[in-house]
């Protein structure tokens, strides 16, 4: 009988149970060792079932493939399944039919899901899990746009409209020129080389397609498929959170800008943003923000009693707060944090940072505008006036020389930090109100 193995990784990815060189089952997983480990957990009082048992029985070993996220786990399940065709994903289908994703035979072709591909048709698969399938095709849908309209209507549809169809495909009366025939046709077969997982080639092919495009100075469908690109490479990141429509300022040139300012190739993907909220002290609240891709992720966000700190002091409670923040070795470490308040808050958490496990984290700080600003001005004047400190510069940076999308992203995370601390603020207010009372 095989035994748990000693060390599982803990990324998404795909298992594979062998008998030898052979396969007997292909899964996959978001986070392999709590999948894995689920087979080898001691069985109620009716047992593992029989599959479960006689797969344990018949296995000699088990192969880990890491993957970079869930949905490339999804392709790359696939990939195993149709290659080594594995009896055991047979018998452990639970009664549930595998999906197929399949393109019907029109002008325009559009992408189905069928269980049993008929002879002729072309389809890819097969997929276990429906869920991350659909996610899949989602994600696609805004890099390769398809059309999914059941039949032609007047006006532009509404996919159209946030960059999800081509827009020319599904109006009535209108013709099509071959140019945009040929271009919807090779966004299907994108989808398909991508499914099949033909990233490499097909990256290969968009680059070497941009280059040519930009040296006949073509420079508009250079943009686009240098957007296709970035695109693909965001799928493959994908984390299960929502990626920002392409049609909307694209995250990875904030990104670019960011790297230029901190002076690093390494990718800023994750961003954690923190305040401070008290009054002369009292009741002092902390909090955390996480932005993933330029996007809050507000299952990450995370909250302080500040504890060690007496009276109005934003340094030392910074301090407090990163390094309990630093402790939780569970937690996804960030690719840069900002902190609201300015140099002395910046170098108060840097020597926290020392440590070999925490110098690729890059540490700012970005400070509100002077109080003289908003003496005579509206709401919200003074904005342009932010100063944005870096670990790695003498000088602080003003954020209005920095591209608009990177100013307000910076400032949104500024913002949303200020908020949750605010929030988690009166809440230990009100509970000190009624302990008093």
């Amino acid at each position: 009988m095989l035994k748990k193995p000693k060390t599982i990784p803990t990324h998404p990815g795909v298992y594979i149970f062998k008998r030898k060189k052979t396969p007997l089952y292909v899964g996959k997983a978001a986070n392999l060792k709590k999948r894995v480990s689920a087979y080898f957990k001691i069985p109620p009082a009716g047992g593992r079932g029989w599959k479960v048992s006689q797969l344990i029985q018949e296995a000699t070993s088990i192969e880990f493939i890491k993957t970079a996220s869930e949905i490339e786990a999804l392709i790359l399940e696939s990939e195993n399944i149709k290659k080594h065709l594995p009896k055991f994903n047979i018998l452990m289908r639970d009664d549930k039919n595998y999906l197929y994703i399949a393109v019907t035979k029109d002008e325009f072709p559009r992408f189905y899901f069928t269980h049993q591909p008929e002879p002729g048709v072309t389809a890819v698969g097969p997929f276990v899990e429906a869920t991350y399938l659909r996610e899949a095709m989602r994600l696609l849908r805004g890099t390769f746009p398809y059309c999914s309209c059941k039949q032609l209507h007047r006006g532009v549809c509404v996919n159209a409209q946030i960059g999800r169809c081509a827009g020319y495909c599904c109006i009535k009366e209108q013709e099509s020129t071959q140019t945009e025939k040929q271009e919807y046709k090779k966004n299907i077969n994108s989808i398909f080389s991508i499914l099949s997982g033909k990233r490499n080639n097909l990256l290969r092919d968009l680059e070497k397609e941009m280059k040519a495009a930009a040296k006949h100075e073509e420079y508009e469908k250079a943009a686009k498929l240098r957007n296709q690109i970035f695109g693909l490479e965001s799928f493959y990141r994908h984390r299960g959170i929502a990626l920002k429509k392409r049609s909307e300022t694209p995250y990875f040139k904030i990104e670019r800008v960011l790297k230029t300012f901190l002076n690093t190739k390494e990718p800023i993907r994750r961003i954690e943003g923190y305040d401070i909220s008290n009054i002369s002290g009292a009741s002092s609240a902390g909090s955390m923000v996480v932005f993933y891709d330029g996007r809050p992720d507000k299952s990450q966000y995370r909250k302080f009693k500040i504890k060690t700190v007496a009276g109005a002091n934003d340094v030392a409670s910074h301090r407090e707060v990163i390094s309990r923040r630093l402790y939780h070795n569970e937690w996804e470490l960030p690719d840069l944090i900002v902190i609201d308040g300015g140099k002395g808050q910046l170098n108060a958490i840097l020597p926290l940072l020392n440590q070999k496990q925490f110098r690729k984290i890059h540490v700012s700080a970005l400070s509100k505008p002077p109080r003289r600003f908003f003496s005579r001005a509206p709401s919200g004047a003074g904005q342009n006036q932010d100063l944005w400190y870096l670990s790695n510069r003498r000088e602080s940076v003003p954020l209005r020389t920095l591209p608009m999308s990177v100013m307000h992203l910076l400032q949104r995370i500024r913002d949303e930090s200020h908020r949750f601390a605010k929030s988690y603020h009166s809440v230990l207010r009100r509970k000190s109100f009624l302990t008093l009372h």
